[in-house]
């Protein structure tokens, strides 16, 4: 009896119950995204957003000209605008109660194999963020029902004038805070795209600092969990795929790299398919263009429009380094390393993103030493040790017009065998003005190889690259991306 006997294994890949819940949750998912969709499709159509930023201000006005007895004010007016308020408010709290029940069940599907989205960093900031979005508006729908309420109650009773003016100022604090939360919420709705829902919410808050596939890497640690476990899923795919000098990994980056390439505007159409050819086989060509495909040319281009957005000092970096190949800069044909950095002429409340880019043309694979100091930094000094390629050196310049297959192999190449850095830098909240930055390379003998210093104006306000701007310029560039493809 005890030998035939076996205890449960619920997580074993052959058991019956993980399969049932999975799908049990697949097919709740399925109906909760459809009631978002719905409702944020009814939240965003014009003129709806117009309407409820307008009837917002206006709430409190009508409620204010009450308080101060103009003859022309008017009760019936005034709880007009208050119940077309609250109509007119409701579409939006569901859309924020569906993408909350929609983002939480979405989060709980297991990923690639026994692993669960919750490995995957930015869980509990999506569902923060939602969780704040669903208590805004509750607020703001609660305030302007009770202001509704009260100033029915107001024109149907016979107040007195000292609980007439309380009931009107309480009801003037109500529509103010109301009107706030409007303001705060109208400037972004969340999860309005079906193919990456959760991405406009996502912000890369852990991150390697040595990025080894520059731009797949880059791409990778901007997107939300559950993109990010589709990803993985996309390239494990990808292994019978790819030409036989090439990985699934290499591929793909150089891809991103054609894309990147044809988005500066120094590859066409014809250039990026013949760039997919060279790394891809024939049977993953359909799949790249395929509207079906989870990951295709147009979400690649999306993707990267997303990251682009985010992390415009990457990209600095690579279009001065494809610069530099194309006009044959001395720092990249004769020198024997090549360093290059790039730091936001402002920081935001404290912050800011390094990107160091270092190429190794001494003729050996080197350990090297970055130190970086900022002044009344938190850290002050970082140091980091690591290991720097060496790379071929190109020899010339480049004629975009006659040699696009050769810029685009050697661009690649300097990209892939460069050392790439991205680090986060600190500063107390109450530093503010300007502040320099050093970043100093030095060789396996501790010699100085190069320095350069960088300053950066701290400002204590939100800056263009701070991270509540940056989500919003990311969130808003996809969607231009995906109307312009669309059209």
């Amino acid at each position: 009896m005890a030998g035939e006997r076996s205890l449960p294994t619920p997580y074993a890949k052959e058991s019956d119950r993980q399969v049932r819940q999975e799908q049990a949750l697949s097919m709740r998912v399925k109906a909760r995204d459809a009631g978002r969709r719905f409702w944020v499709r009814i939240a965003t159509s014009k003129p709806q957003p117009q309407l409820r930023t307008l009837l917002s201000l206006s709430a409190p006005l009508t409620t204010a000209l009450l308080l101060i007895r103009w003859e022309y004010a008017s009760f019936p007016l005034a709880i007009a605008l208050h119940v077309a308020l609250s109509i007119s408010l409701i579409p939006a709290l569901f859309a924020a109660t569906f993408a909350r029940m929609s983002a939480r069940d979405r989060l709980r599907l297991r990923a690639v194999g026994f692993h669960s989205m919750n490995s995957y960093p930015g869980v509990e900031r999506i569902l923060n963020t939602l969780d704040e979005r669903r208590i805004r508006e509750r607020v703001r729908v609660s305030c302007s029902i009770l202001s509704t309420v009260a100033l029915a109650s107001l024109w149907n009773l016979d107040a007195g004038e000292t609980l007439s003016s309380l009931v009107l100022g309480a009801c003037i604090v109500l529509s103010i805070i109301s009107a706030f939360n409007t303001q705060q919420l109208e400037s972004s709705i969340p999860m309005r795209s079906n193919s990456f829902p959760l991405l406009s919410l996502h912000a890369p808050t852990l991150h390697d600092s040595t990025l080894d596939r520059v731009l797949s890497d880059l791409v990778v640690a901007h997107l939300d969990p559950e993109t990010a476990s589709h990803w993985d899923i996309w390239i494990k795919s990808l292994i019978d795929d790819v030409r036989s000098d090439q990985t699934p990994e290499s591929a793909v980056e150089h891809l991103l790299e054609a894309i990147h390439l044809e988005y500066l505007g120094l590859l066409d159409e014809e250039g990026l398919l013949s760039e997919t050819r060279r790394v891809f086989k024939v049977s993953a060509i359909d799949g790249l263009f395929s509207s079906t495909s989870k990951f295709n040319m147009v979400t690649l281009r999306r993707l990267l429009a997303h990251t682009r957005a985010w992390q415009p000092g990457l990209f600095r970096l690579t279009d001065r380094l494809q610069d530099s190949v194309i006009r044959g800069d001395p720092s990249l044909t004769e020198e024997s390393w090549r360093l290059d950095l790039d730091l936001p002429p402002r920081c935001g409340q404290g912050q800011g993103n390094l990107f160091v880019m270092i190429h190794n043309h001494s003729g050996k694979n080197q350990s090297i030493e970055v130190d970086i100091l900022a002044a009344n930094g938190e850290p002050e000094l970082q140091t980091l040790r690591v290991f720097a390629k060496a790379s071929e050196q190109p020899s010339s310049s480049f004629s975009i017009g006659d040699q696009r297959g050769e810029f685009t192999e050697s661009f690649g190449r300097l990209l892939a065998n460069s050392t790439v850095l991205w680090i986060g830098l600190a500063w107390p909240d109450s530093i503010s003005g300007p502040h320099p930055v050093q970043v100093t390379l030095r060789n396996e003998e501790g010699e100085t190889i190069e320095s350069i210093v960088v300053t950066t104006i701290l400002s204590s306000g939100v800056q263009p690259e701070s991270m509540g701007h940056r989500m919003a310029d990311a969130a808003s560039e996809v969607r231009r991306i995906a109307l312009a493809l669309a059209d």
